[in-house]
């Protein structure tokens, strides 16, 4: 064997029919017992060159190397090859029939198919003089299978370099970090996901997804699954997650400018899925990014992306509030139950937002007196819907799901005279009663010259007092003590009375009138007369013209229905009883 140094080269070039003669010693290790066979096991994102036999010089006939290129596999790694050929690629060869390379050839395969011993299953077949396709691997594996045919030809090299594999959809960043864009011109909705789910995700790992949208869209994300390491179970939101968590960010580009900014929406971690979030009105496009530490590791997350067009702000409900002192927010359909997706709604689900503005030196106090909204923040989270209130529109949002709130949770004071308020469903929401919120407008000071609760000490206007709105907040009912709960009762029982008192003075009438008629009958016989409560004049009142010996009659003014008579001879009326 003669062995050749190449200056400026770690390359040794074997000549020779010995074991291992056409090896170009670098960081690959002859597989002992093989001609050329070589194998190159990744030292982590490491990268190298391979060659053909005997290169530079070009390649013998009659022979048959083996390149096995291997990436990283294990509890913590994954790893997958990409290869990169470069400067010379000379496989002579003419196609002839449905064969690629007629004599010489390079095989690659990206599957695993050694495994299976499937060499006959390549995914790719080259020869020629043309530079071949970039190619990545499907796992941590990639084999090449060099045949030099009958003839002596000429040469390759390639790069390869081993990247980590996080098996996330998407467009992923061309220097192999885990950073990853959503383009809704590429694609209006699919998925993504923590690196490798549904297995663990490794550990001191940064990844980033990016949405960008169209200028007249907006984006949708809802999560399905959920688990990232969290030492406090019961603290799931913002500064509590310390050690694994996701963070969403709305994104931001001035017009005419490529300088972006963000603005955190949440912070989250263990089980507990984010509800669903929509990028705002303003914004072009939202991002996710997943942040694991050096310690355990757990299944990661699912979501769903959509691209949709921008509708009105106030689309399902909500609205601009101002100049007022106090109100009512609801859900859709409140009090029955809001609905799931609906296809005849823009995105399917809901999306509502309220803002309510109250008077300078004045704050907006919010109680959602009555709460039933999918989901459980402790152990799964609100990924099916969810209520988001902005007491500082600069800060992060409260976070709210569930069946029912505590008192303290259900009582949220504006750290402003705005307040911002949201409610969101997914495409997978089944529907819950909602929720009902009384908010009112309270005086931000600590004199008060207007009504003070007597229990939670809010100064609110003296016209809400008795309006039938507890509008002092949870536990506190000062505001609507000792009034007249209902105004429409009192009028109809002032109606009642009046009819009352008619009633009576119409029967002491009557009462008169019989015992004048008694007292009549008494003094002797009664005179000729006419009846004049015939069906037909019982509510009329006739008067007419009498002759000697006719009698004239009427109906009494004050005793419609009685029985009366009237005579010309006595000139007056007598009642029948």
């Amino acid at each position: 064997m003669i062995g050749t140094y190449l200056p400026n080269s770690n390359l040794i070039t074997c000549l020779g029919k010995e074991e291992g003669a056409f090896i170009n010693a670098s960081d690959s290790e002859h597989i002992r017992g093989t001609e050329c066979d070589q194998r190159i096991l990744s030292k982590k994102e490491s990268n190298g060159t391979v060659y053909s036999p005997n290169y530079p010089f070009p390649y013998p006939p009659n022979i048959v190397c083996r390149y096995f290129i291997y990436g990283l596999q294990d509890a913590q790694n994954l790893e997958r090859v990409r290869l990169q050929f470069f400067e010379n690629f000379d496989i002579p060869a003419e196609p002839k029939g449905d064969k690629n390379c007629s004599d010489g050839y390079l095989r690659i395969y990206l599957k695993g198919q050694e495994t299976e011993n499937a060499y006959d299953n390549p995914d790719h077949e080259v020869c020629g003089k043309t530079l071949p396709q970039t190619v990545v691997s499907s796992g941590p594996r990639l084999v090449m299978v060099f045949s030099s045919g009958k003839y002596q030809g000429g040469r390759f090299k390639a790069h390869y370099k081993f990247e980590t594999e996080y098996k996330i959809p998407g467009t992923p960043s061309p220097d192999g970090k885990c950073i990853f864009t959503y383009y809704s011109s590429s694609r209006k909705e699919g998925t993504f996901n923590s690196p490798r789910h549904p297995a663990n995700y490794p550990s001191s790992t940064t990844c980033e997804y990016t949405f960008q949208a169209n200028p007249d869209e907006q984006v949708r994300l809802a999560f399905y699954t959920f688990e990232l390491r969290s030492e406090k179970n019961n603290l799931t939101y913002g500064n509590h997650c310390q050690e694994d968590w996701v963070e969403i960010y709305n994104v931001y580009r001035p017009e005419g400018s490529m300088e972006e900014r963000q603005r955190l929406n949440g912070r989250y971690c263990g089980q507990a899925a984010p509800g669903p979030i929509e990028s705002e009105m303003e914004a072009v496009g939202l991002r996710v990014v997943l942040r694991t530490d050096s310690k355990h590791v757990h299944s990661g997350f699912q979501a769903i992306y959509q691209f949709k067009k921008k509708d009105m702000l106030f689309r399902d409900c909500g609205g601009n509030i101002t100049n007022e002192e106090y109100g009512i927010i609801r859900s859709p359909h409140w009090p029955n139950k809001y609905d799931g997706p609906d296809p005849d709604r823009q995105g399917g689900a809901f999306s509502c937002t309220w803002f309510i503005h109250v008077r300078p030196y004045h704050k907006v106090l919010l109680w959602l007196q009555s709460f039933s909204v999918e989901g459980n923040p402790a152990e799964r989270g609100c990924p099916a819907a969810v209520v988001r209130v902005w007491p500082d529109l600069d800060k992060v949002p409260i976070e709210l799901c569930g069946e029912g709130l505590t008192d303290d949770a259900s009582l949220i004071i504006s750290k402003s005279s705005l307040v911002r308020v949201a409610f969101l469903t997914a495409d997978r929401a089944v529907g819950a009663k909602g929720f009902e919120g009384i908010w009112t407008e309270i005086q931000d000071s600590p004199k008060c010259e207007q009504f003070l609760c007597s229990k939670n000490n809010f100064c609110i206007s003296k016209n809400l007092r008795c309006n039938g709105v507890l509008n002092c907040g949870v536990g506190d009912v000062s505001d609507e003590d000792n009034c007249i709960k209902d105004p429409v009762v009192n009028v109809l029982m002032l109606v009642g009375v009046g009819l009352g008192i008619s009633s009576v003075l119409l029967i002491v009438v009557c009462i008169w009138c019989h015992r004048k008629h008694v007292k009549r009958r008494e003094e002797g016989a009664l005179p000729h007369h006419v009846h004049v409560c015939e069906r037909g004049a019982r509510f009329a009142s006739v008067d007419s013209v009498g002759h000697s010996g006719i009698d004239v009659y009427h109906v009494c003014p004050l005793c419609l229905g009685c029985p009366l008579y009237y005579t010309e001879k006595s000139m007056e009326y007598t009642l029948e009883y």
